[in-house]
């Protein structure tokens, strides 16, 4: 019997994607016992409280981040892929702490589906999105979950978002050992279009904003999430460009992924979700 989750992902179209059955796992939550394990204060994101989040590597260091949306796909930023041999980088799964890699899922990169449309000017990337195909599918734990994808066409305006990474902590400065976190107020289509960057701007892009935080170099490529009252997250976002960091004349600019709903289904075929 169908859950009311998979008869709306089959209802939007998401039948091609199998659903993981008779397990624990619900996309977008972390299991209690790893919620419960709390480190108070500063930006450090409670260890695994994001466990769909990934660190890609290239070359051994940090190039962007993703989400896990099934058991081999994620999604990530078009431009991490555009100019760079994936073939060069790897995925770290069930990730925390850039020094502690025991428990990690290392994969490599089988394939790259970059969307079709992506464009690229020197100061924005429109259409940046992209699936990437882990070489072996993981298995979810209480360290590994898929997110969950919001409705088709789903809008977030003025919703507190969160950004999570091991990005660079300031424009200078170096990518961070630990999981950060962030959070951000999404703003509307019209507040967006007023701030200084609207001559960039395209309907498939959304800003976000709030004093002093930002995603920065090396976050690109990561989710935005916004918490639902059902008690799970759903990537609204992916990080994709800004100007600078924190800066306030420049929100951070993101792909909106209820936008891609039907090419995400395309091109995950085959993959494993929950089914709850």
């Amino acid at each position: 019997m169908f859950t009311i989750l998979s008869t709306i992902y089959l209802l939007i179209g998401i039948s091609q994607v199998e659903l993981v059955r008779g397990t624990e796992c619900q996309c977008g939550k972390p299991s209690d016992r790893v919620v419960s394990m709390r480190i108070v204060g500063g930006r450090r994101a409670e260890p695994h409280s994001f466990p769909w989040t990934v660190a890609i590597l290239k070359s051994e260091r940090m190039h962007c981040g993703g989400a896990m949306i099934t058991n081999k796909h994620i999604l990530s930023a078009g431009h991490c892929f555009k100019w760079d041999n994936f073939k060069s980088m790897e995925v770290l799964i069930g990730l925390d702490n850039m020094d502690d890699l025991n428990h990690v899922e290392k994969r490599n990169i089988s394939s790259v589906v970059i969307h079709e449309a992506f464009t690229s000017t020197a100061v924005r990337d429109e259409n940046d999105i992209a699936i990437a195909t882990l070489n072996v599918p993981v298995e979810f734990s209480e360290t590994i979950v898929p997110i969950c994808l919001p409705l088709p066409g789903e809008i977030f305006t003025n919703r507190i978002g969160t950004i999570v990474g091991w990005g660079r902590v300031g424009v200078e400065k170096s990518s961070s050992k630990v999981l950060l976190k962030a959070s951000l107020r999404i703003l509307s289509d019209e507040d967006c279009m007023n701030s200084q960057l609207a001559q960039h701007l395209k309907p498939t892009m959304m800003c976000a904003f709030s004093k002093g935080k930002d995603g920065c170099q090396g976050d690109s490529g990561g989710p935005l999430l916004v918490f639902q009252p059902e008690g799970r997250y759903v990537q609204a976002g992916v990080v994709s460009w800004g100007i600078g960091c924190a800066d306030p004349r420049y929100p951070g600019v993101y792909t909106k992924v209820s936008n891609y709903i039907d090419w995400i289904t395309s091109h995950t075929a085959g993959g494993l979700k929950c089914d709850h």
